[in-house]
C-alpha cells in the first residue's frame, strides 16, 4: 500500500516538473503536425486528433524557451483549434464549436454594422463596427443562420465550424435599388437617387467634420449647392434660394421655424430623423408652396424586433429616445431631448453665446476710413446676462394590420425660450424670445394590388414667435429706471391639410400618379411699440388666411437602362390671390454608358408666403424675420422658373457629378431680401441665378475623400431703386464655395477632417459719413452710401476636425453599443464679419445742420439719412463639442 502511494506521488511530481520544464524552440512556418511530433519527441505529452482537423496549419514562433502550457495557448492562438489536457500527459485537439462571419454591402464593400443574425428566433446577435459576428458553443457541424439588415434583402446561409470567417454579401433591396443611382453618394449614408434627389441615412452616415452626432441640417450642407451664409443649422440655401424659400417637411408636418438660438442648433434631433430627402432641383409635382429646395425628413416607419433605445449628452443637450414593439404589427417611438446651458454653460455653449451676442466692432467707408459711430454693442459678459433653454419632443405610433396597410401617427412639440438683458451707462435693455412648434400627422399607406397603391396624408402645424424688448432709462439720474419704451413682435401661423396621391403601374416600365391637395393657412403679424412715459402707443396687426387647392399628376417612363423621363404638371388656386396657377415640370436621365448618366430638369414653381425683414422698422435687436401671406399688393406671389442639367460619372469608388442651372425669381422686395443698408420703401424686383456644382468623391478601402465646388451669379433687379445699377449682385451671392473632407476608420476609431472657403457676402459701402454737433454736443452722422451691393465681406474659411471611438459594455447577457466623440470647429480661430446691417433713419437738419427731432412737413428732399447704429455679425470662433453615446 505505502509503495502504491509512492509511485503515485512520484508520478504526479513527475507530470508536475514536465509541465513546468521549460522547452526551447524555433518554428518559422512549421507545419502544426511537424510541431506536435517534435513536442511528444521531448516532453512526455500525447496528442490526440483527427488528421482532418490540423491539416493546413502552420506554425511560427520565435526561439525561446516555453512551458507546456505556454506553448499550448500560442497554439491554439495560431490555429484556432482548442487544446485540452484531460489529464497531465494527454491533450486532445478539437476545432472550436463556432461560427463567424463578415457582414458587407454587396455593391460598395462596406462593411454593415449592427446586421442582424440569427440561428434561431431566440438566438442571435448584432454586427459589431466592422460587420463581424461570431457564435460559440455551436452544437452542430453546420448551422442555418439568417441575416437581415435595414434597406437589404434578407440573406440565408448555411456555416459550417470551424470553418474560416466568411465574408457575407447582402443585396440592397429591389426598391431601393430601383431608387438609388449611387450609394455614398458624398459618403456612406448620403446616396443619389434616379430622380436627382439625396437620400441621407442617420443610420449609416459615416463621421463627418466638425460633427459629433449625425444632424441632418448640417450633414446636407456636405452637398454641393446647399449652404449657409451664417454657419447656422437653419439659414439653408439650396442653389441660390433663401432659407424661406425651402420646403421642410417633419413626417409631413410643415415647419416653419428649424432651429433654436437663433438658428444655430438644429431643431431636428438626432435620435429622430432615419432618413432626409433634398431636392435641389426637378422636383416631384406633389410637392408645391416653395420656389427652391425640398427637404422632406423621416422617424422611420418600421417595427422593431425588440425594444430598442439610446441616451446621448453632448456640449449643448441631454437626448433619450426608445423603439418599442408593441406587437408584431404595432410599435411606438418617443423622443426627448433638452439643453442644459441654463443650468452649466460649457465652452461649446459659450462659443455660441459670444457668436451671438457679439454684435460690434470696426466699421469703415469704403475708403478704409473708420466711423466713429455707435455699434450694437450689447454684449459685455460683465454688464449682461442670458437665459437660453430648448425642448423638443416628438412621438409616433405605427400600425401594420396586414400586408397591404400602414398607418403611421405623428406628434412634435418643441420650444425655445431665450432671456437676454444688458445695461450700459443710464441704459437697460431686455430682449426676450419665445418659439414654439406643434405639429401632428396621419399617414395611411395602402396597397390595392401589385400594381395599384394609395396613399393619404394629414397634417395640422402650429407655430407662434413672441418677443418683446424693453427699453429701461434713468431719465433723472437718480438711480431709478423708468421704462422707456415696449416692442413687441408676434407671429402665428396655423397651417392644415389633407393629401390624397393614388399610384397606378400601367406597365412594367410605365407609371402614373394623381394626387389631390387642401390646405388651410391662418396667419397672424403683431408689431407694436409703446411709450409709457409719453402715453403713445403705435400698433400694427394684420390676419390673413389662404385657402389652398391643388390637383396634380406625373407620368414616368423607366427605359430599360435605369433611365427615366418624368413629366409632372401641379394645378393650382389659392385664395389670398385669388389666382389659378399652372406648375409643369419635366425630369429626365439617361444613361450614356455603364458609368455617365445625362441628367436635365425644367419646372416652374409659386410660393404664397415668404419671410419679411423687419429689422428698421422696430427696435427688435436679433430676431427680425416675419412669415408673411401673399396678397399679390403689398406682397407680391414669387414665382420661380427653373432649368438644370449635368453629367454624373460613377465607377467603383468614383463620383464625378457636375450640374449647371438657371433660375428667375419674380416677386421679390426690398422688405423679403435683407437689404445691408436701409432701404426705406417696399419696392418690387426679381433676380437671376446662374450656377454650377461639381463633385468629386474618391473611396480607398476605409478612407474617403470628397470635395465640392459651387459657382453661383446672383443678380439682383429693382427698377425702381434710385442711385442703383440695373443688375447688382443679390444679397445671398456667394460666387465661390469650397469644401474638401476626409474620413477615415481604422478598428472602432473614426477620423474626420475638412476645410471650406468661400467668397465675402455682398454689402453695400459707405461713401461718405460727415459727423455733426449740435448745441448740446450730441453727435448727428450723416451717410451717404454707395451702390447697392457693391461692396463684399472679407472671404469666409475654416478648418474643422472630429473623431469617434466605439465601444461596448456587457453586463451579464446583456450589451450596450458606446461612443465617444470630439469635435472642433474652426480649429484655427479666425474670427471675421459675416453679415453687417445699417440702422438709419431721414431726418429734417436746421440751418445749422443739425437734425430736429419731431419736425413734421418736410420733403424727402429735405431729409438727411442720419445713420444711428452698425450691427456686425462674426464667424464662429473656436468650438470644441464632447459626445458620449449609448445605445441598446
Amino acid at each position: 500500500m505505502n509503495q502504491r502511494l509512492l509511485f503515485v506521488f512520484i508520478f504526479l511530481i513527475t507530470s508536475v516538473c514536465y509541465t513546468q520544464e521549460k522547452l526551447t524552440i524555433a518554428y518559422t512556418d512549421i507545419p502544426l503536425k511537424q510541431v506536435l511530433v517534435d513536442v511528444e519527441s521531448k516532453t512526455p505529452i500525447l496528442f490526440s486528433y483527427a488528421q482532418e482537423v490540423v491539416i493546413a496549419k502552420t506554425i511560427t514562433l520565435p526561439q525561446q524557451e516555453i512551458t507546456i502550457d505556454g506553448l499550448l495557448s500560442h497554439l491554439a492562438v495560431q490555429t484556432g483549434l482548442i487544446f485540452e489536457k484531460v489529464s497531465s500527459q494527454q491533450v486532445i485537439i478539437t476545432k472550436k464549436r463556432m461560427i463567424c462571419g463578415y457582414v458587407v454591402d454587396s455593391i460598395t464593400k462596406e462593411t454593415l454594422p449592427f446586421a442582424t443574425v440569427t440561428i434561431t428566433p431566440d438566438h442571435g446577435t448584432i454586427t459589431d463596427d466592422n460587420g463581424y459576428f461570431s457564435f460559440e458553443n455551436i452544437n452542430q457541424n453546420t448551422e442555418n443562420i439568417q441575416i437581415s439588415f435595414i434597406g437589404y434583402s434578407e440573406k440565408n446561409i448555411t456555416l459550417t465550424i470551424g470553418d474560416p470567417c466568411t465574408t457575407i454579401a447582402l443585396d440592397p433591396q429591389s426598391s431601393t435599388l430601383d431608387e438609388v443611382v449611387v450609394l455614398g453618394y458624398v459618403t456612406s449614408g448620403i446616396d443619389r437617387n434616379k430622380d436627382g434627389s439625396v437620400s441621407v441615412d442617420t443610420e449609416k452616415l459615416d463621421i463627418l467634420p466638425g460633427l459629433v452626432s449625425p444632424d441632418i441640417a448640417q450633414s446636407i450642407q456636405l452637398i454641393p449647392g446647399i449652404s449657409t451664409l451664417d454657419e447656422s443649422a437653419t439659414g439653408i440655401q439650396i442653389r441660390g434660394g433663401s432659407p424661406d424659400q425651402n420646403l421642410v417637411l417633419y413626417d409631413d408636418i410643415k415647419l416653419y421655424n428649424t432651429g433654436y438660438f437663433y438658428g444655430m442648433f438644429s431643431l431636428f434631433n438626432p435620435f429622430a430623423t432615419k432618413k432626409a430627402t433634398i431636392f435641389r432641383s426637378g422636383t416631384s409635382a406633389s410637392y408645391g408652396d416653395r420656389i427652391s429646395g425640398i427637404i422632406d425628413i423621416s422617424s422611420g416607419e418600421l417595427i422593431p424586433k425588440k425594444t430598442e433605445g439610446g441616451f446621448e449628452i453632448d456640449g449643448l443637450s441631454v437626448n433619450g429616445y426608445v423603439k418599442v414593439p408593441l406587437s408584431e404589427k404595432t410599435a411606438v417611438y418617443a423622443f426627448a431631448r433638452r439643453s442644459y446651458s441654463d443650468v452649466v454653460e460649457t465652452p461649446t455653449y459659450t462659443s455660441y453665446e459670444d457668436k451671438i451676442f457679439t454684435n460690434f466692432g470696426v466699421a469703415r467707408d469704403r475708403n478704409g476710413n473708420v466711423l466713429n459711430l455707435e455699434t450694437d454693442d450689447d454684449y459685455n459678459p460683465e454688464t449682461s446676462n442670458n437665459d437660453f433653454s430648448f425642448t423638443d419632443v416628438t412621438t409616433k405610433l405605427i400600425l401594420k394590420p396586414n400586408t397591404k396597410n400602414s398607418i403611421s401617427i405623428s406628434g412634435l412639440y418643441t420650444r425655445n425660450h431665450l432671456d437676454f438683458d444688458f445695461s450700459g451707462g443710464e441704459e437697460f435693455v431686455v430682449d426676450s424670445l419665445i418659439t414654439q412648434n406643434k405639429g401632428l400627422s396621419l399617414n395611411w399607406k395602402h396597397k390595392t394590388s401589385e400594381k395599384q397603391q394609395e396613399k393619404v396624408t394629414a397634417y395640422f402645424s402650429e407655430y407662434n414667435s413672441f418677443y418683446q424688448n424693453d427699453e429701461l432709462k434713468d431719465e433723472t439720474g437718480n438711480g431709478v429706471l423708468d421704462l422707456e419704451e415696449i416692442n413687441i413682435r408676434k407671429n402665428d401661423i396655423i397651417d392644415l391639410g389633407v393629401k390624397l396621391i393614388s399610384t397606378s403601374t400601367i406597365k412594367e416600365t410605365q407609371q402614373l400618379t394623381l394626387g389631390y391637395e387642401l390646405s388651410y393657412t391662418d396667419l397672424n403679424v403683431t408689431i407694436s411699440k409703446e411709450k409709457p412715459i409719453d402715453a403713445e402707443i403705435e400698433n400694427s396687426r394684420q390676419d390673413d388666411s389662404n385657402l389652398k387647392n391643388a390637383v396634380f399628376g406625373e407620368y414616368t417612363f423607366n427605359f430599360k437602362n435605369t433611365g427615366f423621363i418624368n413629366t409632372g404638371v401641379r394645378f393650382v388656386h389659392y385664395s389670398s390671390l385669388g389666382e389659378f396657377l399652372i406648375e409643369p415640370r419635366i425630369n429626365l436621365e439617361y444613361p450614356l454608358s455603364d458609368r455617365f448618366r445625362a441628367k436635365m430638369a425644367i419646372e416652374r414653381r409659386n410660393q404664397p408666403i415668404s419671410q419679411l425683414v423687419e429689422f428698421n422698422h422696430t427696435e427688435l435687436r436679433l430676431e427680425n424675420q416675419l412669415w408673411r401671406l401673399s396678397d399679390d399688393e403689398q406682397f407680391p406671389l414669387l414665382s420661380s422658373n427653373q432649368v438644370s442639367g449635368g453629367i454624373l460619372y460613377h465607377y467603383k469608388s468614383l463620383n464625378i457629378d457636375v450640374d449647371a442651372y438657371y433660375k428667375e425669381l419674380d416677386g421679390l422686395t426690398t422688405f423679403t431680401s435683407g437689404f445691408s443698408n436701409p432701404l426705406e420703401n417696399l419696392e418690387e424686383g426679381k433676380s437671376t441665378i446662374k450656377g454650377l456644382d461639381f463633385l468629386l468623391k474618391y473611396r480607398w478601402h476605409n478612407y474617403k475623400i470628397w470635395a465640392g465646388y459651387t459657382y453661383n451669379d446672383i443678380k439682383f433687379q429693382f427698377p425702381n431703386l434710385q442711385d442703383t445699377p440695373f443688375k447688382f449682385p443679390g444679397n445671398n451671392d456667394i460666387t465661390h464655395h469650397f469644401r474638401i473632407s476626409n474620413t477615415l476608420k481604422f478598428k472602432k476609431w473614426q477620423f474626420s477632417l475638412g476645410w471650406q472657403y468661400r467668397t465675402g457676402k455682398p454689402s453695400t459701402p459707405v461713401n461718405s459719413y460727415e459727423i455733426k454737433i449740435d448745441a448740446d454736443g450730441e453727435n448727428a452722422g450723416v451717410v451717404h452710401f454707395g451702390a447697392v451691393n457693391s461692396g463684399r465681406l472679407p472671404d469666409f474659411h475654416r478648418l474643422d476636425a472630429s473623431v469617434l471611438y466605439d465601444f461596448k459594455i456587457k453586463s451579464g447577457n446583456k450589451k450596450l453599443n458606446g461612443q465617444l466623440g470630439l469635435s472642433f470647429l474652426n480649429i484655427y480661430n479666425r474670427v471675421k464679419p459675416l453679415n453687417l446691417i445699417y440702422k438709419a433713419e431721414r431726418k429734417p437738419l436746421d440751418d445749422g445742420g443739425i437734425p430736429v427731432e419731431g419736425t413734421t412737413g418736410s420733403t424727402p428732399e429735405e431729409l438727411e439719412l442720419i445713420l444711428e447704429q452698425v450691427i456686425q455679425r462674426f464667424s464662429l470662433g473656436f468650438t470644441p463639442n464632447a459626445v458620449l453615446r449609448l445605445s441598446f
